[in-house]
């Protein structure tokens, strides 16, 4: 079972021998090859479970003597250069297929079987095979191919021709019509496991240059500029000049050159990324696809049993089984121990390398001031930063104490995505720098799996948050990603940022509780205040009038659908006289609407804590006169729909289904009207709202608190109360003072009295100041004529102010 060094050096001497005296290899690769079918087909009959490097002993004869080798490697090219699957049929092919999974998604799956009828401790004795088994595959291939490598420079240059033709022609498995269609599309590609196999093993070539930053500072970024090159030896790979990369650069911009030659590490650096773009991130989309459907069917199980069960359970039962036969066995091959522990240091130093070509140091705070975009960055695919951010996303839901063990490269990751999200001249794809956002929730220290115990606790997490050098540029940068979801020219769809923003969410939580953080947000508050009428509405201002914004939106919607589904459960019974296909039909749009219910309803609650979390800390700001009258009329109008009566028409057999917990939306909406009770400009909005305040709207409100058990606000909020009566009194009386204002002192935006008009320089019309600040920070246009408008630009109308200055007090002293 070991290479004998006389076997090696008689066949040296062989193949010399035959080469000198035919002048050509022919009879020996006849020969070679023979044996080299032999040997495929023997590894290809090694279970995965008990492969090693005992079974590819045959063909490490053929790896020492150049002659050899290049038969070797010529022997493992595929007949079709294009197709992906038939990398897989050859030599090297077959060490690389061996895996768990199975070579198509429609199976045989052979590990796992009736999941459910086994104890965890016999799980994890099978996954603890399957990694052995998964490393020796591992290690064998990096063997191979390192002999492979040194041989010679011609076998060299062939075996990165072969690894870059693999992978070009593997190209398809990234596309999203291949994931969504499954096996119907995949069929012409290598399999799951190979392409696994595959990145784990240039994962290995990477280790030494990972691990060391003189190395990653060979890594040349235009590489990927030349892969259309034909000219240039040094490329193997092809169609990375297709690639969508980080920034676009404009005509006249400088443009990148670099004609090679590219070095070894450049090489298996981006061959490893592509490696993992094709196969890691496209089974871990499978893997999360899979985790949602086995979700519902124990949704579904659990209806069929409270049902009855009968047949239809024990349908659910057996796809179930399937399911989780597919999941177990795909989790193996993601998390086998060695490999991810070599990808998180790619992802480190992947990160460290991005942070320095971005910038020029690996340690560039601050970075407020930096506006230079190298040009290098427009030759760095965007799959790069995706592997990053897939890799911390599956380690964060599947192993978080991965996060531990690996914490002194935590810090490196971080720093990339300080850098990245709040930067779009350096990445220009919003929906990247919002999964950078997601990544910086996946480091948040709270995060442990219960079936996965972590003894390591959360030291390094909660260093990076306490103890990073550019900690407090989070703030900024979490805000901009905020702000730009929505504010981007690019299409982010109106859904998805809801989606993108809850990370956020997390995030703000999670720093709000640190005392330093808590001031940052502070001094941004006043610096907004501050900037107020800058040619660009301040961050902090942007950021409360989108979660102003986004409240609204998803607690009015999350209503609607509780109305809807209010309906739809009166209706029901009467289904059952409707035809199979019209009941069905019922049924699916019933369910589709109690998930979107619960989508609204949980995103909007996310929204009124953050909301309510930054007012118990930050107050003028919010109650500015751009701000105030928006909020309030926003408050008033869910604490009257909630506890009005219009309250029951939300009411349905199961709340906690629909994630509808309607008296912890009021408690959280009365802890604003608190934080907020002493700004007058607050209380002065909330009784202005003609809409939704009455009298009777904090008396109902006291009601329902104490029906809920929240006795504590009660009296708060009554004081509160108190304060908006007397404003209201006031307010009216200054309505019907004001009552006959000429219509020149009336803005025409918003129909009311104007007390500090301006003039919008292009269209030349007059309005409120703190009408058009507000239109401004949603729209930087003349609402009359679209022309581009900035704050900075409105001419304060003088002469009209005091004329209605005037005016007021002559009627306030005739009263």
């Amino acid at each position: 079972y070991e290479v004998q060094d006389g076997m090696l050096c008689l066949l040296d001497k062989f193949a010399n021998k035959i080469k000198e005296d035919e002048g050509n290899t022919r009879i020996l690769e006849e020969i070679v090859q023979n044996i080299l079918n032999s040997a495929k087909e023997k590894i290809s009959e090694t279970s995965t479970i008990i492969f090693s490097s005992s079974t590819v002993v045959p063909i490490l004869y053929f790896l020492k003597n150049p002659i050899l080798a290049k038969i070797f490697i010529q022997h493992s090219y595929p007949r079709q250069l294009t197709s992906g699957q038939s990398y897989e049929e050859t030599l090297l092919g077959k060490i690389l297929a061996k895996s768990c999974l199975p070579q198509s998604d429609l199976g045989p799956w052979d590990f796992f079987q009736q999941p459910s009828g086994q104890p965890a401790s016999v799980h994890s004795r099978t996954e603890a095979q399957i990694w052995a088994g998964l490393e020796s595959v591992h290690s064998v291939a990096h063997m191979v191919f390192n002999s492979l490598f040194r041989c010679s420079e011609e076998v060299k240059n062939l075996t990165l021709t072969w690894l870059g033709e693999c992978l070009s022609a593997n190209k398809g498995r990234g596309k999203m019509w291949t994931t969504q269609m499954g096996p119907l599309l995949s069929g012409g590609y290598a399999s799951d496991g190979f392409m696994l196999n595959l990145g784990s093993m240039l994962l290995r070539f990477c280790s030494p240059i990972t691990e060391d930053p003189k190395k990653m500072n060979k890594i040349d970024a235009s590489y990927c500029d030349k892969s259309s090159s034909t000219n240039i030896p040094s490329v193997h790979m092809k169609d990375l000049h297709t690639e969508t990369c980080l920034i676009t650069l404009e005509e006249n911009d400088q443009q990148v050159n670099s004609s090679g030659p590219y070095n070894f590490p450049t090489e298996i650096f981006f061959m490893a990324h592509k490696a993992l773009d094709l196969g890691f991130r496209t089974v871990q989309e499978k893997f999360t696809k899979l985790n949602q459907e086995l979700n519902r069917l124990q949704s579904a199980y659990r209806d069929a049993n409270e049902g009855g069960g009968g047949q239809v359970a024990e349908e659910i039962q057996t796809r179930m089984e399937e399911s989780m036969s597919k999941f177990l066995s795909i989790k193996a091959a993601l998390l086998e121990p060695a490999t991810m522990e070599k990808q998180t240091s790619l992802v480190a130093a992947t990160s460290s390398w991005l942070v320095k070509l971005a910038t020029g140091s690996t340690c560039p705070w601050p970075i407020e001031p930096l506006k230079d975009v190298p040009p290098v960055l427009s030759c760095v695919p965007e799959f790069i930063v995706e592997n990053v951010c897939e890799h911390i996303l599956l380690v964060r839901r599947f192993n978080p104490a991965h996060f531990e063990q690996s914490g002194h490269r935590l810090p490196e990751i971080f720093d990339m995505i300080l850098v990245f999200m709040g930067k779009p001249i350096w990445l220009k794809n919003p929906h990247l720098r919002a999964r950078l956002a997601e990544n910086l929730e996946c480091l948040l220290p709270y995060h442990e799996n219960q079936s996965m115990p972590n003894i390591l606790g959360n030291f390094h997490r909660q260093a990076l948050f306490q103890d990073h050098p550019a900690r407090l540029h989070l703030c900024v940068a979490i805000l901009h990603v905020f702000v730009s979801i929505e504010e981007t020219g690019q299409s982010v769809q109106f859904e998805q940022k809801f989606s993108y923003r809850r990370p956020m969410y997390d995030v703000i939580k999670y720093i709000w509780t640190l005392d330093e953080f808590k001031a940052k947000f502070r001094e941004m508050a006043e610096m907004a205040e501050q900037q107020i009428e800058s040619e660009n509405p301040p961050l902090f201002l942007r950021f409360i009038n989108l979660l102003v914004n986004d409240a609204i939106f998803l607690l009015d919607e999350g209503l609607n659908y509780m109305r809807t589904l209010q309906e739809h459960e009166a209706e029901r019974d009467s289904w059952r006289n409707l035809s199979t296909q019209e009941r069905s039909e019922n049924e699916r749009q019933y369910i589709h609407t109690g998930q979107l219910a619960r989508y609204h309803n949980l995103m909007g609650r996310e929204t009124i804590d953050v909301l309510e979390l930054m007012t118990s800390g930050i107050q003028a700001i919010i109650t500015h006169p751009t701000m105030t009258d928006r909020l309030a009329a926003m408050l008033n109008y869910f604490l009257k729909t909630l506890t009005g009566p219009e309250r029951k028409s939300f009411k349905v057999k199961n709340l906690e289904k629909y994630s509808f917990n309607p008296g912890e939306v009021v408690a959280k909406i009365c802890q604003i009207y608190i934080n907020l009770g002493e700004s007058t400009n607050f209380l002065s909005s909330v009784s202005a709202d003609g809409r939704s305040y009455s009298p009777e709207l904090f008396g109902w409100t006291e009601a329902v608190l104490l029906k809920i058990g929240r006795a504590d606000l009660v009296s708060t909020v009554m004081e509160i109360a108190r304060k908006v009566a007397e404003s209201s009194t006031q307010q009216a009386e200054e309505d019907e003072m004001f009552a006959d204002a000429p219509d020149e002192f009336l803005c025409p935006i918003m129909s009311i009295l104007m007390v500090d008009p301006v003039i919008l320089p292009s269209s030349k019309k007059t309005v409120d100041r703190s009408t058009i600040s507000r239109h401004l920070l949603s729209d930087q246009s003349d609402p009359f004529n679209r022309s581009p408008l900035t704050m900075d630009q409105v001419q304060p109308d003088e002469a009209l102010k005091s004329r209605i200055s005037e005016w007021m007090n002559s009627k306030k002293g005739k009263r």
